[in-house]
Formats: C-alpha cells, structure tokens, sequence
C-alpha cells in the first residue's frame, strides 16, 4: 500500500499536498533525511503545528533546513536547552505524546535520530517505542515521519519497522512534492 492509499479506499482527513493519510507513522528511507524535511516543510507550511526530534543541534537544524520557528528537541548526551537524553525512550514518547496532544491531536513530528535511539537503546528497546508512538498517533490525526538509512540496520530489523509502519516510496513522493513546489512558483509568477 503506497502513500495516500487507505485500507479502506475511503476520504479520510489527509495532509492535501502530499496526500498524506492523517493518524499515520512513515517510514521514509532514505541515506539522508532530505525528503523527511522537506515533507515535514511542507505540512507546517499548511498549519500543523511541527516537532523535530534530531541528532542535529537545534539552532543549525532551524538554520539549514528553513525551519525558523520550529521547536526542534536535541537527541544528546550533552545537557543543555531543548536536549533529550537518547537512553531516556519513555520519556521521549511521552515528550512526543504530550506535544501532539498540546495541539489536540493534530500535529507532525519529525524523528530523525532513529538510528541513534537503537545505538543507545538496542533494536527491540526502540522498536516497543515506535510501536507506542505508532498506537498513539493512530488514535489521532497527526503525522509522524520517521526517516532511516536502510543500510544502516539489519534485513530483519527493517522488515520489522516496514510492517509496522506506512512506507514511504521516496522516489514517488520525491517527485510529487517537486511537481507541487515547482506549481506554487509558476503560479507566483
């Protein structure tokens, strides 16, 4: 089942431009989370209040992703403002929990660090809390957009996150979120 696709084939609530389904986890891979931030983009530029949980320091991921007003939260070790612990994975689902609620279920969340989280955590550890955000997010109408480099895990281990999760097919969604940028400029023209 591809993005956008509905088990049921019904009009659900969805992000409009993406044709994202509402109350969906994505696994985006890919090697670097390019199209995770642009889609994450995307859907604050339509009003969804935004999260990013990163193993970017918070400042540079504002700066070079476009991202100026967005509460991003630090995956660090390193104490200081705005950063999460890694090892700290309940309290990093309640963090994102508390966040989607706050904005009464509707909101994104961008998780890039996944891979860092199973670095500190271990694979099972990591995937339970995926499997809770996931549960959660289902019961409301927020997206939540995980990105993994696939080299970066076992056959196995991305199997496990793939049947949990809605796949993203980078190379579809890449190209329909440029023919939609490409639109808005010729329009403004």
């Amino acid at each position: 089942m591809g993005v956008g696709e509905t088990m049921s084939g019904g009009n659900e609530d969805r992000a409009a431009s993406l044709d994202m389904t509402r109350g969906v986890c994505y696994l985006i891979e890919e090697k670097k989370p390019d199209l995770a931030y642009r889609m994450f983009r995307q859907l604050v530029g339509e009003g969804l209040p935004g999260l990013v949980i990163t193993r970017q320091y918070p400042d540079r991921v504002r700066r070079e992703k476009g991202l100026p007003e967005a509460k991003v939260l630090w995956l660090s070790h390193t104490p200081g403002e705005d950063y999460h612990n890694p090892t700290a994975i309940g309290t990093l689902a309640k963090t994102i929990s508390r966040f989607i609620e706050d904005h009464k279920g509707e909101a994104v969340v961008l998780l890039d660090g996944l891979e860092y989280l199973i670095v500190n955590n271990g694979f099972l550890q990591t995937l339970m809390f995926v499997e809770h955000v996931n549960e959660f997010v289902m019961q409301r109408k927020a997206v939540v957009l995980i990105p993994v480099a696939p080299d970066a895990l076992e056959e196995k281990e991305l199997a496990l996150l793939e049947r949990n999760l809605e796949v993203v097919e980078s190379p579809i969604v890449k190209m329909d979120l440029e023919m939609k940028e490409v639109g808005k400029l010729l329009d403004s023209y």
